[in-house]
């Protein structure tokens, strides 16, 4: 039996050529599945825009059902739906709106905080502040240990530029 392709969005599988996969790939079945799948991740905004510039089906709703389904050039969306995409555009704004306050705030330090934490020397930390290593029980006993291996002493952290990440 040779290669077989499966087809993610039509849950399909067939023998793997180029005539039977140009012949799926251009179906109008896949492609129905492919929209589908790539409108389940549109925002709301653009479903909403995109609905508004269609004309209401008649056979939708007249009878609540499509034979052209979702490939209807004409629009199939309720009073309820519409509704529901709205309030999530006004959740969506209100979240945005909340993040855009709290940068704005985070963002509002004066010059002189921003000067002051940048000349922060490390010559100012103090003893305390640096915390005291030791060496392990089980190196003790080796003797000529690696350099990479010693704790650090507090003359190390003296001498070296602060170095701030993130």
């Amino acid at each position: 039996m040779g290669k077989r392709y499966y087809c993610d969005y039509c849950d399909k599988s067939f023998a793997d050529n180029p005539v039977n996969r140009k012949n799926h790939l251009r179906g109008v079945i896949h492609n129905k599945m492919r929209k589908l799948h790539y409108d389940s991740f549109r925002d709301p905004g653009t479903i909403l825009a995109e609905d508004e510039t269609k004309l209401p089906c008649k056979r939708f709703y007249n009878t609540g059902s499509c034979d052209y389904g979702d490939g209807c050039r004409f629009s199939h969306m309720t009073e309820e739906k519409r509704q529901e995409l709205l309030k999530q555009i006004e959740e969506e704004n209100k979240l945005a709106e909340r993040k855009t306050q709290e940068d704005m705030e985070q963002k509002q330090l004066t010059l002189d905080d921003w000067l002051a934490k940048k000349c922060k020397t490390v010559s100012s930390v103090k003893v305390e502040e640096v915390p005291q290593f030791s060496l392990p029980q089980a190196l003790r006993n080796i003797p000529n240990i690696p350099p990479s291996l010693l704790p650090p002493k507090f003359e190390d952290f003296q001498n070296t530029d602060p170095v701030e990440w993130g």
